[in-house]
């Protein structure tokens, strides 16, 4: 067994373990707005971390004298996916996990379970693997070494990619509500994206001649850079659903806390809001936005955003959405409006298509707006 050692690579990516790990029990804890999708981004960021912590272990061959971590975060991959999808229906839908959402997790399960005795092993056991002088346990007590296992790491590629693309299909047109929703979107799933592709370029170029170890650090950066920016956008994500820009989201929590705010000019601020929206019905342009809002009652955006979010208990996507479901109720609930379909309703009150219209309507009545509308039907004459 060669000595353990770091290099500037080792050490760099030691760093951003020990720190993803410390930011999410920050953001675990701290979290106010959002609570449950930002302890899901938490969970995230510390499984990225577990892993990118055992991998040090392993190129510096500390893995040796901390030998219950080796394959501890094998399964890791089958989480991911799940957590973020977890988290955009969090965000986009409801925030509550039901019991129907466990099902999620039972690739993991059923994985971790075939894992067990490697996992369950002694320190004894997994130190002679490591030199070589034994072959690991496996289930069943199947004749399968613990170098034969690289075949698992096709179903966790495969998993990972079916949930992106859940992702991607379920919840892209939510995103479209605001350009920088749609671009913390992007982000958000680009790196899930590039996380896939460099996880599964190393079980591929791992098969020819050329291949280098050191090239295992693909994967490690494209985990490093999810910790980090998995971690701005989680402390962001509030700022940018109240209205603010990804750039102005950087530099608002100075100019937030410094804005007083006397309580006259808060009182003003919500009858020139409450006057627009009800007069000029403002929400039922598609592309409003903070900035536009500000402008046509003459006030700023941080203003605004504050006197929306103290005063309102909303968001400012949450209020402009509010104020579109409650018009779209008024017009399901109008025998005169029965001739309008669900869809001219939806463009009617703000909504730019028909799924972000359905599920934003359903999160704040618990029906669909079909479901809705039959309520205020004309029953039908029984014999």
């Amino acid at each position: 067994m060669n000595h353990p050692s770091f290099d500037t690579w080792t050490s760099v990516f030691l760093f951003a373990s020990v720190q993803g790990l410390f930011v999410s029990i920050v953001l675990f804890i701290t979290g106010k707005e959002n609570k449950t999708p930002n302890r899901l981004l938490a969970t995230l960021i510390f499984l990225f971390s577990v892993t990118l912590f055992e991998y040090v272990l392993y190129w510096t061959r500390y893995l040796y004298y901390w030998p219950h971590f080796m394959q501890l975060t094998e399964n890791f991959p089958l989480l991911f996916g799940v957590i973020l999808f977890f988290y955009f229906k969090g965000v986009f839908g409801s925030h509550i996990l039901t019991k129907k959402d466990l099902w999620h997790l039972l690739p993991f399960v059923i994985f971790t379970i075939y894992q067990l005795p490697v996992l369950l092993s002694s320190s004894e056991i997994k130190q002679a693997w490591m030199e070589n002088k034994q072959a690991f346990p496996s289930l069943f007590m199947w004749p399968q070494p613990m170098r034969g296992w690289k075949w698992l790491a096709w179903p966790r590629i495969a998993h990972m990619i079916f949930y992106y693309c859940l992702i991607w299909y379920n919840f892209r047109s939510h995103s479209t509500s605001n350009p920088e929703v749609r671009t913390w979107f992007k982000w958000l799933t680009g790196l899930f994206l590039a996380f896939i592709i460099s996880y599964t370029s190393y079980f591929v170029l791992v098969r020819f001649p050329f291949f280098s170890v050191e090239w295992d650090y693909m994967i490690s950066f494209s985990m490093m850079f999810a910790i980090f920016f998995i971690a701005w956008f989680g402390y962001l994500q509030p700022k940018v659903f109240s209205g603010f820009s990804l750039v102005e989201s950087v530099q608002l929590p100075v100019k937030y806390k410094t804005s007083a705010l006397a309580t006259d000019v808060s009182n003003e601020i919500v009858d020139l809001l409450d006057e627009a929206m009800k007069n000029k019905k403002l929400y039922q342009d598609p592309e409003i936005r903070l900035e536009k809002l500000a402008d046509a009652i003459g006030t700023t955006r941080h203003y605004l955003s504050q006197v929306i979010n103290e005063r309102k208990g909303m968001s400012f996507f949450e209020y402009i959405n509010s104020l579109r479901i409650t018009e779209a109720k008024s017009l399901l609930a109008d025998p005169d409006k029965h001739k309008l379909n669900v869809i001219e309703i939806a463009y009617q009150v703000g909504f730019n298509n028909k799924v972000t219209f359905n599920s934003t309507f359903k999160k704040s009545t618990g029906l669909t707006p079909t479901v809705y509308r039959r309520q205020f039907s004309s029953p039908v004459l029984k014999d």
